[in-house]
């Protein structure tokens, strides 16, 4: 039978102490006990660890050749514990997510900063993507959260509904159709748009919703990042179609930002996780602390 840490534990505590007494009230034990433990060590380890005199004790060569080694045991074994409770209370850990450049840079900072002022000793790693890539991230560990674009294709991640994202226009305040409240699909099909790249999730889901009712949009740019857009609808180059999520971005650009109706379309923005595999007590609080905010929003 192998030795326990409780009995490495006395073996170190009375070590350090040279006293039976005070030993085992440090440990909370009865003497008889703390004697009994270390009678059975020595047994197991088939040498005597200390030379008793009376109430007090001495360790044996043997002791101190041994007892550096079960210092480090038991040290060890606090530590592994510590670091648990760390986790399990966040006081330590990290959480990865992953999610495209505009909602990295414009709705996870505030949500961020919200965690971290709950659980300032848990690192938020972003992974700043584009929203194809975010899957991908969330499917191979690299990330334990993701955001994306709901669509129809079938997936293997755990996706959760957070909000409804629908459709803007953002234009130049000199451009003639600024001065209108709101903007229809069929207005914008006759002038020169700035949008995403083909294959661009957004641009898929939108083109999609379009041709069920016959419209098709002119783009005279086609564009990765939305910064991009925005400097480019800023010069009249034409009306950026995007998402209320850049808001912010063409407001900060002096853009107006105008809602399109008839009929108002919108994508719902989704958080992923990987399935089977649990989520860290990190993750599952920045996790419902994201969809608490979308609750809100």
């Amino acid at each position: 039978m192998k030795a326990s840490l409780a009995e490495l534990r006395v073996f170190v505590t009375l070590g350090e102490s040279g006293h039976f007494t005070r030993a085992a009230e440090r440990l909370g034990m009865s003497q008889s006990s703390l004697s009994a433990s270390l009678v059975k060590l020595e047994k197991q380890l088939g040498t005597r660890l200390f030379d008793r005199h009376t109430r007090a004790c001495r360790v044996t060569e043997a002791g101190a050749a041994l007892l550096p080694a079960a210092r480090r045991l038991v040290a060890d074994w606090d530590h592994l514990f510590a670091d648990a409770r760390d986790f399990a209370r966040f006081s330590r850990g990290r959480v990865a997510v992953a999610a495209p450049n505009a909602q990295c840079a414009l709705l996870l900072p505030p949500a961020i900063r919200a965690f971290a002022t709950l659980h300032p000793g848990v690192r938020v790693v972003l992974h700043d993507v584009p929203e194809h890539e975010v899957h991908a991230l969330v499917r191979s560990g690299a990330a334990d959260l993701g955001i994306a674009t709901q669509t129809d294709v079938r997936t293997d991640l755990v996706s959760t509904p957070m909000w409804a994202d629908e459709f803007i226009a953002a234009l130049s305040p000199e451009h003639p159709l600024a001065g209108r409240r709101t903007l229809e699909w069929a207005q914008l099909a006759r002038e020169p748009l700035i949008g995403y790249l083909p294959g661009n999730p957004v641009r898929r889901l939108l083109e999609e919703k379009l041709a069920s009712r016959g419209i098709t949009l002119d783009y005279a740019f086609e564009i990765a990042l939305p910064w991009t857009m925005m400097g480019l609808a800023r010069e009249a180059l034409g009306i950026a179609v995007v998402t209320m999520a850049l808001r912010p971005l063409a407001e900060w650009n002096g853009l107006v930002v105008r809602s399109i109706g008839r009929p108002m379309f919108a994508r719902t923005m989704t958080l992923l996780r990987a399935p089977g595999n649990s989520l860290s007590p990190a993750a599952a609080a920045l996790r419902e602390l994201l969809l608490g905010t979308a609750a809100k929003a």
